[in-house]
């Protein structure tokens, strides 16, 4: 992810939270993956066994090159399981299936206790995160803690549940303003692929609600034999964490939350959120050009740079420009408006070119582009993150919803939302077609076990607001990374707050607190 962590580590940061949602993992057919029949283990059993040998993708997001002596250790001493739950936790003893479980031991002296891991998505494999985390800036976490991965119920090795009718959906070419008329037909197709895998096991796909994984954490505590779970969750491992610490106040022990999705479960208010947060980055991204005139000349204020930024995009919006290096449209030149705030120097200097006329440098904004890891199981994410909002049920709704987006937010409201509840095209949502919850998320609430949040001031996945939102629910303490990154803070230089949090309790924030990465 961030700091001393690798590019394609660095890169999952944009899938867990980047809406590829809407597609299906690789397969055959329409349907998702049939559940075990009830056969096996008891509900509760957690069984050992020899660990498998990772994916390629495994080993290229939790072992990178850079790790790979760290990871080569680590995973040597993993401690590999089956716990067997049930599908429908109010049917306990009705069909089961195993959830792949990842221990890696601490290394100190003493007993230890069992710290859970989440890396969010939702959808993203966790089994392997502790062996990514030992490697990393959190490292001093092993003297103290068993470190404990998880692939959350449908994806990974935990059933994994697929929808290949969705997968072969095709959005077409990004476009910053898609016609009402592509936008339903998107909605109404990806609509129609995700009813018919929800219907080919609807018991199935009705469990995978973050509401039911917290209890398979629960369930996993109990068969570590643990008094209490520690737990470290990012993104939507946030949702997870909260939901756990709610549910079961006396069992969640220390619990550090990271990029911190809002409380409120309105996905309009989401998608609202992240949009408002991007178009605050631009607006400081202006300030910053403004500050550079004499370099970038794209005007000496603020606000002369917005016009002509705007001017720009509508020219290329109107006529592309074609060249020998590829098309530049409105497409492109939101993607260096919407340029993070590590990316600016890259953004200025394309944006620079292309008000001259002229290609930018290398064909790109300066950003080194990695293959996304293929470690989503996207209907399952899709179900899991559909289940903790409460999501605009017709495609009107959603279609009503941007157009204000795109009035209140006239640089970027109008391109889509860096959020999964949001679809590929603009104005839908990956939610299109999924049977509503029969329960409604679980309200956060206050609990046992100290706290802390972590946001990162610039981030616009998951912004600063929700974090101190989520904290006027839950309580506990704040901590605020000054950089934009998103999920990222054990492998940078504040991965030391990490450590300090879970083994010296004595300096937790009081309240809220900065670090200068």
């Amino acid at each position: 992810m961030g700091g001393g962590r690798s590019r394609a580590v660095r890169g999952l940061a944009a899938v867990l939270l980047g809406g590829v949602l809407a597609g299906g993992c690789a397969g055959g057919g329409g349907q998702p993956v049939a559940v075990g029949t009830g056969a096996g283990e008891r509900a509760g059993a957690l069984v050992w066994g020899t660990c498998p040998e990772p994916s390629e993708a495994e080993a290229q997001v939790w072992g990178a090159a850079e790790h790979r002596p760290a990871y080569a250790r680590h995973a040597g001493r993993l401690r590999c399981g089956t716990l067997t739950v049930p599908v429908d936790w109010s049917a306990p003893e009705g069909r089961r299936f195993g959830l792949a479980v990842a221990v890696l031991p601490s290394t100190g002296g003493g007993r230890a206790e069992p710290l859970a891991l989440n890396p969010g998505g939702p959808g993203v494999s966790g089994r392997l995160m502790p062996v990514g985390v030992a490697g990393g800036g959190a490292r001093g976490l092993l003297d103290r803690y068993d470190l404990v991965g998880l692939d959350v119920r449908g994806t990974g090795r935990s059933r994994p549940a697929v929808c290949p009718a969705a997968e072969s959906l095709d959005a077409g070419p990004p476009s910053a303003a898609p016609s009402r008329r592509s936008a339903r037909a998107h909605w109404d197709r990806l609509a129609r692929a995700h009813a018919a895998c929800a219907e080919a096991d609807p018991a199935w796909v009705a469990s995978l609600t973050t509401a039911d994984a917290a209890r398979d954490l629960e369930a996993l505590r109990a068969a570590l034999g643990a008094p209490r779970l520690h737990y470290y969750g990012v993104s939507w491992g946030t949702s997870l964490g909260v939901t756990y610490r709610t549910l079961f106040p006396g069992r969640s022990g220390r619990m550090l939350l990271e990029s911190v999705v809002a409380p409120d479960p309105d996905l309009r208010g989401l998608l609202d959120g992240v949009t408002r947060a991007r178009e605050q980055r631009f607006e400081r991204f202006a300030a910053w050009l403004a500050d550079r005139s004499a370099r970038y000349r794209l005007g000496t204020d603020a606000e002369a740079v917005r016009t002509r930024l705007l001017a720009l995009r509508d020219r290329l919006t109107e006529r592309p420009l074609r060249t020998p290096s590829g098309t530049y449209g409105s497409a492109e030149t939101e993607q260096y408006l919407d340029a993070e705030p590590a990316d600016r120097a890259g953004a200025a200097a394309a944006l620079a070119a292309l008000a001259r006329g002229r290609a930018p440098d290398g064909g790109g904004d300066g950003k080194a582009r990695v293959a996304a890891p293929p470690l989503v199981a996207p209907f399952a994410g899709t179900a899991l993150l559909c289940s903790q909002v409460t999501h605009a049920g017709s495609f009107a709704e959603q279609w009503a919803a941007y157009g204000e987006r795109r009035t209140t937010y006239p640089v970027l409201g109008g391109s889509r939302p860096m959020f999964p509840g949001s679809g590929q095209v603009p104005g839908t949502s990956t939610c299109a077609g999924l049977p509503a919850p029969d329960r409604p998320p679980v309200e956060p609430g206050r609990a046992g076990g100290p706290l802390l949040l972590v946001a990162h001031r610039d981030e616009v996945v998951t912004p600063l607001p929700w974090a101190r939102a989520m904290r006027a629910r839950t309580g506990g303490s704040l901590l605020v990374v000054a950089d934009g990154e998103h999920a990222t803070v054990t492998g940078g230089a504040c991965a030391g707050r990490v450590t300090a949090f879970f083994t010296r309790p004595e300096e937790t924030p009081a309240r809220e607190a900065v670090c200068e990465p």
